[in-house]
């Protein structure tokens, strides 16, 4: 009998390691995300989320679990060392140089919709600017390693760089800067968070230029890149993609608050555009035409 048993030993391991060769093998891959994002406003957070909850060979995880901020230039810094798979940001040249962009517009342009956040006893500072001239008389602020600084500053507009995000609020209150442009989808809820610093929306301005704002990965991780090109292109074409773009709490805010129709809108130029910019896609891109049709919509409603 123990010669029948260990007869049979070397056909039952290599079943358990076919068996376990097949269990790795399905797996889902760990993509190492910046947060938690279930209670998280911010769009690009609940975007990436909802691609790995399609996702059968990949899966979320989250190395710093829920927090409430990550500056850019450690999401940065986390992607390049390895801690992080994927971090988004507008675009400029010296990312897509050095990481792999995934060329689909998270925001559909709407962050080159720019808006002011002023101090409330200045709310009528920019009252009477309508070109890039009368700004150059004013100072904006901007996050140090952000695509708009750059933009900003090849229009000859003085800007005042900081390096951490939530710095930039107080040092509008305490007059180190004039205004702080925002994408149309941020100032409200920003506005009301700082609510102790008496900031306000400047009614009186748009900013606007074309500004493609991506997910980003290392450089040679294809297979990555193409799976979440992949699904947010599945999820454009089913309607998710703009379902879930409509019903974000910082884009409906944004529509209802905005009131562009009253606004100078002051067109600035974006030299840093790369080739790869997916210009000829009207469909990832937000009109001003559905910009105004939605604002009017979430107005009455």
């Amino acid at each position: 009998m123990l010669r029948r048993i260990f007869a049979g030993l070397p056909l039952v391991m290599a079943a358990m390691a076919c068996q376990l060769l097949a269990t790795t093998a399905n797996a889902a891959q760990a993509v190492r995300l910046p947060a938690e994002t279930a209670q998280n406003h911010k769009f690009p957070d609940q975007l990436i989320a909802e691609v790995f909850k399609r996702s059968k060979d990949y899966s979320a995880t989250y190395p710093y679990g829920t927090i409430e901020s990550l500056p850019l230039s450690t999401r940065i810094n986390d992607v390049r060392s390895g801690t992080l798979d994927v971090f988004f940001a507008l675009s400029k040249p010296a990312y897509e140089e050095e990481f792999q962009a995934i060329y689909f517009p998270i925001y559909r342009g709407l962050l080159g919709w720019r808006l002011a956040i002023v101090r409330g006893s200045d709310r009528d500072l920019l009252q009477h600017a309508t070109t890039i001239k009368d700004l150059q008389g004013y100072k904006a602020g901007q996050g140090a390693l952000w695509g708009d600084t750059t933009i900003l500053e090849s229009n000859q507009l003085p800007v005042v760089k900081e390096h951490k995000y939530t710095n930039l609020f107080r040092m509008l209150e305490a007059e180190r800067f004039d205004y702080f442009p925002r994408g149309i989808a941020e100032p409200w809820l920003e506005v009301e968070r700082e609510r102790e610093l008496n900031l306000t929306v400047d009614p009186h301005i748009v900013l606007r230029y074309t500004a493609p704002f991506y997910f980003f990965v290392r450089k040679g991780d294809t297979e990555l890149a193409e799976h979440i090109t992949g699904v947010l292109e599945e999820m454009l074409a089913d309607g998710s993609f703009m379902a879930l773009y409509y019903q974000n709490e910082e884009i409906r805010m944004a529509f209802s608050l905005a009131n562009l129709d009253r606004r100078q809108i002051i067109e600035l130029n974006n030299p840093y555009l790369s080739a790869s910019t997916p210009i000829d896609r009207p469909e990832l891109w937000v009109s001003k035409q559905e910009l105004l049709q939605r604002s009017n919509q979430e107005a009455v409603q």
